[in-house]
């Protein structure tokens, strides 16, 4: 036999042979992902008593009389993730964003920076403020920094908070307590927003 050949021959059989191995590793590193996130979801959706989507990576039900969600999402450019909290509250009136960044100096305060109309003095902002502050407070939340706002069209109050890794997915205490901040923040701009016809 040609030895050009026999080379050509053994050279498609290793190439076909990784083939298959990376096809094999894919299919198992994608199971096992899918395994992992379905175990950390499901305490979630026992929490507010629904389901969990794995393809979606989302845990839907209801709490508290609101229906509520978390999923993980990519920041847009794919600059990392994130897990949003959610309740679903349609109260009408404005959209406001609250941003909390972390202080960089131990013993300095950290910054709340209100989006919305009429400003940080606003009303509305000065209704919010001790609720978001409660908020920030929480331990789980320490040492990062996260968003929480109000969007009338989809009709939500939602948490984002950056993942650190893939499987920094809050437990199902911290979930019910982000939930419940959020129902608290709804019923307090429901009122603030409140405007008799």
């Amino acid at each position: 036999m040609n030895p050009y050949l026999s080379v050509s021959i053994a050279m498609c059989a290793v190439v076909f042979l990784a083939l298959i191995g990376t096809a094999y590793m894919a299919v198992f590193f994608n199971r096992r992902a899918k395994a992992d996130l379905t175990v950390a979801l499901q305490p979630l959706a026992e929490v507010v008593d629904g389901e969990a989507n794995v393809e979606e990576a989302l845990v839907s039900g209801k709490l508290l009389g609101h229906l509520a969600e978390g999923q993980i999402a990519q920041l847009p450019g794919g600059m990392g993730r994130v897990f949003h909290t959610l309740v679903i509250d349609g109260a009408g009136g404005d959209k406001w964003l609250w941003t909390i960044s972390r202080a960089k100096e131990p013993g300095s305060s950290d910054e709340l920076d209100y989006e919305g109309s009429g400003g940080p003095g606003s009303h509305l902002a000065e209704q919010l403020r001790p609720s978001v502050a409660v908020l920030a407070a929480d331990p789980s939340l320490a040492g990062t920094w996260f968003k929480v706002e109000y969007d009338p069209a989809p009709g939500h109050i939602r948490l984002m908070r950056p993942m650190k890794t893939r499987r920094d997915i809050p437990d199902a205490a911290m979930f019910r307590t982000y939930l419940k901040h959020l129902v608290a923040l709804a019923d307090i701009n429901r009122a603030a927003q409140y405007r008799p016809e």
